[in-house]
C-alpha cells in the first residue's frame, strides 16, 4: 500500500478532475469475489428497490400534502437528491447488465475474477461510464448532505408536517445507509476533486429555489420558502445556509474518499494474496506443475541409471 502523503500527491493531479480512468472496469463490478453474475443481479435489486421507493414516496405526499400539485415535489433538494440516485441505480444496473454480458462477463465459464472484464475489453472510458461516475458523485455526495443537513438542523428548526412523517425520516437516513453500504461492495473510485460537480448541482439549485420563491412561488399553506432555513426573505440567514452546505459538500466527498480508500485497503489486506486464479490459469498451472514433476522424476530416474552404470563400469575395471 502507498503512504498516505503519495496517496495524496496522486490524487491532486490535474487530471483526476476528469471522469476518465485507466480502468474501466471498476465501475462494472465488484471490489469483492463475487460471481459476477450475483453482482448484476445486486444492481438490477437495487434500481427495481429504488424506482418502486420514489413512485411510492412521490404518490404518497402528493396525496397527503399536494393537494394533486405533485410539481411541489420537486421543489425540494431531498427530492433533486432522491431522483439522482434512483437515476443512478438505473443508469448502473444498465451498465453492468451491458458490459458484463458484452465483455462475456456473464456467458463465460469463469466465476468472479480480475480478468472477467478487464482492459482487454475496454480500449478507453466509455461515456455510459463518465455519465454513470458523474450521476454517482453527485448522488452519493448530496445524499450525505441531505442527511446532514435534515438531522443537524433542519429536523429541529422545522415543523412542517411533510417533513416529520415517516416517510421523511426514512429518506434522510436510509439514503445515505445505501451509499455507504454499497460504496464498500463497489469497486468504483472516488475522486476529492469530484467535488466540483454536487457544489456546482448546489449552486444551481440555490439560484433555481431563490429564483421561484422570489418572485412569488409558494410550496404548502402559501409558503414562500421550500425550509426555515432557505428563507430568501431572510437573504442573510439563506447564505449562510447556502455556506454551510458548500462545507458539507467538501467533507462529504473527503469521507467517500476515505470509505472507498479503506475499502481498497480491506481487499488488499484480506484477499489479494489470496486471488483466484482464473481457471484456464490454474489449469495450466496444474499441467506445469505435473509437468515439472515428470520432468524431476525423469531425471532422478536417468541419475539413477547413470550411477549404476557408473558402479558396474567401476567394478569390470577392477577386476
Amino acid at each position: 500500500m502507498e503512504s498516505c502523503a503519495q496517496c495524496l500527491k496522486n490524487e491532486f493531479k490535474p487530471e483526476n478532475a476528469g471522469l476518465n480512468h485507466e480502468d474501466p472496469s471498476v465501475f462494472v463490478k465488484s471490489q469483492w469475489p463475487f460471481d459476477q453474475r450475483l453482482y448484476v443481479l445486486y444492481r438490477v435489486v437495487v434500481a427495481m428497490g429504488f424506482i418502486a421507493w420514489i413512485i411510492a414516496d412521490v404518490i404518497d405526499e402528493t396525496e397527503k400534502f399536494y393537494k394533486d400539485r405533485f410539481w411541489i415535489w420537486f421543489i425540494f433538494a431531498t427530492n433533486w437528491s432522491f431522483v439522482l440516485l434512483t437515476l443512478t441505480t438505473i443508469v448502473e444496473a444498465i451498465c453492468c447488465t451491458y458490459y458484463c454480458v458484452a465483455a462475456r462477463g456473464l456467458l463465460g465459464k469463469y466465476r468472479y475474477n480480475k480478468q472477467n472484464i478487464d482492459a482487454h475489453y475496454f480500449q478507453s472510458m466509455p461515456i455510459p461510464l463518465k455519465v454513470l461516475w458523474l450521476l454517482y458523485n453527485l448522488a452519493a455526495n448530496t445524499a450525505i448532505v441531505i442527511t446532514i443537513s435534515y438531522w443537524s438542523y433542519i429536523f429541529f428548526m422545522e415543523h412542517s408536517k411533510f417533513l416529520m412523517t415517516n416517510m421523511s425520516k426514512m429518506k434522510h437516513m436510509l439514503n445515505t445507509v445505501y451509499v455507504i453500504l454499497d460504496l464498500m461492495i463497489a469497486s468504483r473510485p472516488i475522486r476529492i476533486f469530484h467535488m466540483l460537480f454536487p457544489v456546482m448541482l448546489g449552486s444551481i439549485y440555490a439560484i433555481f429555489n431563490a429564483t421561484y420563491f422570489l418572485n412569488d412561488g409558494t410550496i404548502l399553506d402559501g409558503r414562500h420558502y421550500a425550509y426555515n432555513v432557505l428563507n430568501w426573505n431572510v437573504p442573510a440567514e439563506a447564505i449562510v445556509t447556502c455556506i454551510l452546505c458548500i462545507a458539507q459538500t467538501i467533507f462529504s466527498q473527503i469521507v467517500l474518499y476515505h470509505l472507498a480508500a479503506a475499502r481498497v485497503w480491506l481487499h488488499s489486506r484480506f484477499y489479494e494474496p489470496h486471488e483466484q486464479l482464473p481457471e484456464h490459469d490454474s489449469e495450466m498451472q496444474s499441467i506445469m506443475s505435473a509437468d515439472s514433476t515428470t520432468y524431476l522424476a525423469t531425471d532422478s530416474q536417468l541419475d539413477g541409471s547413470s550411477s549404476t552404470a557408473g558402479a558396474v563400469t567401476a567394478s569390470n575395471n577392477i577386476h
